[in-house]
C-alpha cells in the first residue's frame, strides 16, 4: 500500500476505530475540564489545494468520522464553496493563520490582520478554534502574536475564540503524530510544527505507523495531515512527492 494515499489514509483511520479510540473535533475537547481517556484529535492543515481537502474530507464523513480542517485565508486556499461544503459534513473549520509573517513581525499590524481575516471565513463557516501556519520559508513564529498575556486573552474573549491548538492543550499525555515534511518523524523536515509531549510518536515508515495504529496504539492521540500531501491518482502522488521533496531541500539550506 503506497503511503500519502487516501488508501492508506483510509487504513489508519480504520486502525484507530478498530481500537476503540473514538473521533472529537477541537470545539467539542477544548472547553472540556476533564479531558476524556479515549480520543482523537484528527487536525487538518489546508497549505494548499483545497480539493484535495473535499476528498478527505468525503472519505472521512462516509467512514463516519469527524475532523477539523484549518483554512488559510489566502486566495488559493480560501474557496468558500468547498469550506461550506466540508462544515455541512459535520467537521469543523477552524482559522489557519500566518499573521505575523505576513506583516513582517509587526504584532500590533499582526492582530489586526488576524481579526479581519477570522471575520472572512466566519462569513462562510462557524469558526472557534484556530491553528498557526508555520510558514518555514519565513523567519517569524506566528504563535508570537499570542506570547504576551493580555493578546493571549483579548484573541479568545473579544474574538469569541476557544483557543490556539498549539497553545490551549497539554500535550504531555497525548500521542502526537503528524506528516509534516512526509514523513512520520517529528524532528526531520519540520521547524515548527512541534509540541512537548512524552509519549514516543516516530516512525521511521507508514508501514511501522500502520502496525502500532492496528496493535494498541496510545489512547490520546492527535493525527496531523496535510490534505494536499495525500493523493488520489498516480498523477498527484508525482506531484505532490516532487513538491515535498523540493520543499524540505530548501528547508535545509534555510
Amino acid at each position: 500500500m503506497r503511503d500519502f494515499s487516501l488508501k492508506a489514509y483510509q487504513a489508519y483511520l480504520e486502525s484507530i476505530a478498530g481500537n476503540g479510540i473514538p473521533f472529537v473535533r477541537y470545539r467539542d475537547f477544548m472547553p472540556l475540564s476533564m479531558k476524556p481517556e479515549r480520543f482523537c484529535l484528527i487536525r487538518h492543515d489546508v497549505d494548499r489545494l483545497p480539493q484535495s481537502a473535499l476528498r478527505m474530507a468525503r472519505l472521512e464523513a462516509d467512514m463516519g468520522v469527524v475532523s477539523t480542517y484549518y483554512f488559510r485565508t489566502k486566495p488559493h486556499t480560501f474557496q468558500p464553496d468547498i469550506i461550506r461544503a466540508i462544515a455541512d459534513m459535520g467537521h469543523e473549520v477552524g482559522y489557519h493563520y500566518e499573521s505575523l509573517s505576513d506583516t513582517q513581525g509587526d504584532v500590533s499590524a499582526a492582530i489586526e490582520d488576524f481579526r479581519q481575516n477570522l471575520v472572512r471565513l466566519r462569513e462562510v463557516a462557524e469558526v472557534s478554534t484556530c491553528s498557526m501556519h508555520g510558514r518555514p520559508l519565513r523567519p517569524f513564529d506566528n504563535r508570537d502574536i499570542w506570547r504576551d498575556p493580555d493578546n493571549h486573552a483579548m484573541l479568545k474573549e473579544e474574538l469569541g475564540l476557544m483557543g490556539e491548538v498549539y497553545l490551549d492543550i497539554d500535550y504531555t499525555d497525548i500521542a502526537y503524530v503528524n506528516d509534516t515534511g512526509r514523513n512520520w518523524t517529528s524532528g526531520e523536515s519540520n521547524r515548527r510544527d512541534k509540541v512537548r509531549s512524552d509519549v514516543p510518536a516516530d516512525f521511521g515508515s507508514g508501514d511501522q505507523l500502520l502496525d502500532y495504529l492496528r496493535a494498541k496504539p496510545h489512547p490520546r492521540m492527535v493525527f496531523q495531515v496535510h490534505p494536499e500531501r495525500w493523493s488520489h491518482n498516480a498523477t498527484s502522488h508525482l506531484w505532490s512527492l516532487s513538491f515535498d521533496v523540493a520543499v524540505n531541500m530548501v528547508k535545509r539550506i534555510v
